[in-house]
């Protein structure tokens, strides 16, 4: 992913984190996102739906589920993802992440790998921090 689209997303982030500041609901952060990334030129899908795959020990690949990613973006070539969180911070130490933390981190890296792409969880923190949480 080029370093021009990692920052407009961190950006987009901010500037929606500035803007709305801390305490909406998940679904307000994503709508502002969708928002201030279309601004920005990206294609934006929200709530777009991925097909969970499995593939058996013979090498058949099935659909065995789905699930919604909460934003999609694509400009140009580049593809990315991005899961919302509207919660307590994310990472309180780099080196420790709670059971929770890696939670959010598996679901992103499950739809990643479905998908192919690359992607980032973003946490708008309450009780507010100085801005969002971006882990990629």
């Amino acid at each position: 992913m080029s370093d021009k689209i990692k920052q407009d997303i961190i950006d987009a982030a901010r500037r929606v984190y500035e803007t709305l500041g801390a305490g909406h609901e998940e679904a307000i952060y994503r709508d502002a996102m969708s928002v201030e990334l279309q601004d920005r030129g990206y294609t934006v899908k929200t709530e777009m739906p991925v097909s969970i795959k499995y593939e058996t020990s013979q090498g058949k690949s099935i659909t065995v589920g789905s699930a919604k990613v909460d934003v999609y973006i694509e400009k140009g070539e580049t593809k990315a993802i991005l899961e919302l969180k509207a919660s307590s911070p994310l990472i309180k130490e780099k080196s420790k992440k709670t059971k929770e933390e890696m939670k959010e981190y598996a679901q992103l890296q499950k739809y990643l790998a479905s998908l192919g792409l690359k992607g980032f969880l973003i946490n708008f923190p309450f009780p507010p921090k100085e801005e969002p949480e971006v882990i990629e």
